[in-house]
């Protein structure tokens, strides 16, 4: 509701004034009045109406003088001069203190009507801007530690394109060093076996229990969630460290996560340590590194304890395969799964096999039943967490013997494209169904809460899919947007109470959740064609 206060030493003004506004209909309240300026200021003051109705000339303190005072206060409300003078002088100081409109006495209902439509709309527009500014300024802040968190993600897989390299942190580096530490939680019967949320439960204690070590040690460090079961911990070190300084830190770092890991949550890690870098340009490089000793014996390292260290340059592991960045290859194959059903799987599967193929002629060729192995293990638990299980699509034992054939590149490429239609064909089928289930959930829900305010947010929650995601399902599946079937929705619901007659047009507003009702009715008649006071007529 609008508030609105009557300034004027007239009572027959006054009184005239209260009666001539049609409250109801504009979504106002009265909240006080006074006949004199000083008065008056002690009043706005107390009661911070959102419109001020005053007069120029009264005893005391004038009009003006008592807007200027609350200007010079910082008072943002809006005022409408009615006066029995036309005084230019009066006028032109009127409109430089921001007074919305100058009226002559007598004022027909008509004009003051219109005048207070003007200043609602107006107030309207700007508190419209203001919130959306500070839903900008909040958005800003809440969202800057995840673009943070995805620009560290891009960089330590090697996904970094132009535009990332604009974020401050890409050159804010000159006197750091970075190396990562490739963190695999092992799949053991304890974890396979729980849900996907206490699975998730389980990171995060593991996420809490190294950051606590590591901030002992009062280590830089940045924590970055990969895929399912892998974690890349980036380690920074002023360039000016001697190399067997955090060499031996880093294996010590590592030992005190697995033991730690192991003695509280009974979770047994595997670590990798890759080299020493200058820059955050050549970071994956890193990761690629520490993950590709781990990807040696994909199924026959039981031990916690195991990780291994790699020379400041990472020449130790600069073989065909690590070169080709399975690494990268992974993630990105797995967000194609996940967003877009595989779509552009081909092309990701061609690149990488490409680079797999520019080393054919060397000594060392790639092991394609090894990389087959590893994708599967990593695909399998990063898709679990989805609930897409690969196991329930291929059997174990299938796969196995799949991947003993694999011998060649264009072997190995065909295999992949096959697994993934195969895991997108399976996907779809049960998205198709999730989907419908979520969007007939979401009808529901704003049938039994359209009376207050429904965020996309909210939506998103109830039914465990991100708000992006969730908007164009709806949309897909019911050809408009969640805002306008809400806004239908309640057009819907006023209509029906409109003509029902029982209730004031401000009170089906806010019923059906409006607490503006101008906006209200500029809603309805966008919908309808006409306002609410036309139908009712």
């Amino acid at each position: 509701m609008w508030k609105i206060a009557i300034i004027d030493d007239d009572r027959q003004v006054l009184k005239g004034m209260k009666q001539a506004i049609p409250w109801g209909e504009i979504g106002a309240e009265w909240v006080g009045e006074s006949t004199n300026g000083a008065n008056g200021l002690e009043l706005i003051r107390q009661k911070k109406p959102d419109i001020v109705i005053t007069d120029v000339y009264m005893p005391g303190m004038d009009g003006l003088s008592m807007i200027e005072r609350l200007r010079e206060e910082h008072y943002e409300g809006k005022f409408l001069i009615h006066s029995g003078y036309s005084d230019f002088e009066f006028a032109r100081k009127a409109l430089r203190l921001n007074v919305e409109d100058y009226l002559s006495k007598p004022v027909s209902r008509k004009t003051l009507h219109e005048a207070l439509q003007r200043v609602i709309l107006a107030a309207e527009k700007e508190n419209k801007i203001q919130l959306e500014q500070q839903e900008l300024r909040d958005k800003v802040i809440l969202y800057e530690p995840f673009v943070h968190k995805e620009w560290l993600k891009t960089a330590v897989i090697g996904t970094m394109d132009d535009s990332n390299k604009e974020h401050p942190m890409f050159n804010s580096d000159k006197f750091l060093s970075h190396l990562v530490l490739g963190i695999e939680i092992m799949r053991t019967p304890r974890l396979s076996k729980v849900s996907a949320p206490d699975r998730s439960l389980f990171r995060f204690a593991i996420q809490n229990i190294i950051q606590e070590i590591l901030n002992e040690d009062k280590l830089s460090f940045d924590y970055v969630e990969l895929h399912g079961y892998h974690v890349a911990l980036i380690l920074h070190y002023e360039q000016e460290s001697k190399y067997e300084e955090f060499k031996n830190e880093a294996i010590q770092v590592a030992q005190k996560i697995i033991d730690s890991v192991q003695k509280y949550l009974y979770i047994n890690l595997r670590i990798g340590i890759g080299g020493l870098k200058n820059h955050w340009s050549s970071i994956s490089e890193s990761l690629e590194e520490a993950f590709h000793f781990l990807s040696q014996e994909t199924t026959l390292m039981p031990s916690s304890s195991l990780f291994e260290f790699c020379d400041a340059t990472g020449k130790r592991f600069h073989t065909e395969s690590m070169l080709a960045k399975p690494m990268r290859f992974y993630h990105q194959i797995i967000e194609d799964i996940k967003n877009t059903q595989g779509k552009m799987a081909e092309k990701i599967i061609n690149d990488y096999i490409s680079t797999l193929k520019e080393y054919k002629d060397s000594s060392l060729p790639p092991s394609f039943n090894v990389l087959g192995a590893q994708f599967w293990m990593i695909a399998s638990y990063a898709l679990n967490d989805e609930k897409i299980r690969l196991w329930e699509i291929f059997t174990e034992s299938q796969i196995e013997s799949e991947l003993l054939n694999i011998h060649t590149a264009d072997q190995f490429e065909g295999w992949l494209n096959d697994k993934i239609k195969g895991i997108c064909i399976n996907q779809n089928w049960h998205e198709n169904l999730k989907h419908k289930q979520a969007v007939d959930f979401m009808k529901q829900y704003i049938h039994e809460n359209y009376t207050r305010e429904i965020t996309l947010a909210e939506l998103a929650e109830k039914v465990f899919i991100s708000r992006n995601y969730l908007s164009l399902i709806f949309k897909n599946a019911t050809g408009e947007t969640i805002n306008h079937y809400i806004i239908r929705v309640r057009m819907e619901k006023a209509k029906a109470l409109l003509l029902k007659g029982t209730l004031k047009i401000y009170e089906i507003a806010e019923s059906v959740g409006y607490k503006n009702i101008p906006y209200f009715s500029t809603t309805f008649k966008k919908h309808f064609g006409i306002t609410p006071v036309e139908l009712i007529r």
